[in-house]
């Protein structure tokens, strides 16, 4: 189970290390919501490439099972999509009520290549990866132990509530904990990462296209 949270957590230092790397490289470029998305896209990658080649076979069945949709996960999917967003605007609002304010950064769609990175890393990749690190790999860990699913389940969800600490600070825990309900039950009640992935999927191009170019935020 370490080596489930490990995996789970290494893109966040692994994207910072590459932020490091670049700006020593290149030094005084500016790094901002480009290098960001795109630094945690590689980091994102790398990870689960890892995570594909170092796992054992019966492992690597576990993280990565995106099995083909039944029609009531599908069903699922796409009631949870709206429910993840009530969730996650309710969390949100009694973040605020109670004096915390959620960290990020500000963008705009007109430039094509900001248009890119987010497209790249937190529309593409990031629902995907984190699908296979947290729905996969931390949480069939806990399930293959035996641990008790609403357990396990609540485990899973903190974790992944947890790496959004350094972009989003404390309310993001508490805001992506409440929206990460959704696709972990859609993932236990099916036992396949799809569906999971496909709430994941709607919810960031709604997140960080949809809101961003509408100014719905």
């Amino acid at each position: 189970m370490p080596v489930g949270i490990i995996a789970a957590a290494l893109p966040v230092p692994l994207a910072i290390g590459i932020g490091l790397v670049y700006q020593v490289v290149v030094p005084g470029a500016e790094y901002g919501v480009v290098g960001k998305n795109v630094s945690y896209g590689l980091a994102s990658l790398l990870t689960i490439t890892g995570v594909y080649f170092l796992f054992s076979p019966a492992a690597r069945a576990v993280a990565f099972r995106f099995d083909r949709p039944s029609k009531d996960e599908l069903a699922w999917a796409l009631l949870g999509f709206p429910i993840g967003i009530a969730l996650y605007l309710g969390s949100t609002a009694a973040t605020q009520a109670a004096g915390l304010t959620m960290s990020g950064y500000v963008y705009s769609l007109s430039d094509p290549v900001v248009v890119g990175a987010v497209v790249f890393g937190a529309v593409l990749v990031s629902p995907f990866v984190e699908e296979v690190l947290f729905r996969g790999v931390v949480l069939g860990a806990l399930l293959g132990r035996g641990v008790h699913p609403v357990v396990a389940g609540g485990m899973t969800i903190l974790t992944f509530g947890l790496i959004h600490v350094a972009l989003l600070g404390v309310a993001g825990i508490i805001t992506m904990c409440a929206w990460a309900i959704v696709p972990t039950v859609v993932r236990l009640r099916f036992d396949n990462l799809s569906g999971a992935w496909l709430v994941h999927q709607l919810n960031n191009i709604w997140g960080y296209i949809i809101v961003v170019a509408f100014g719905l935020g």
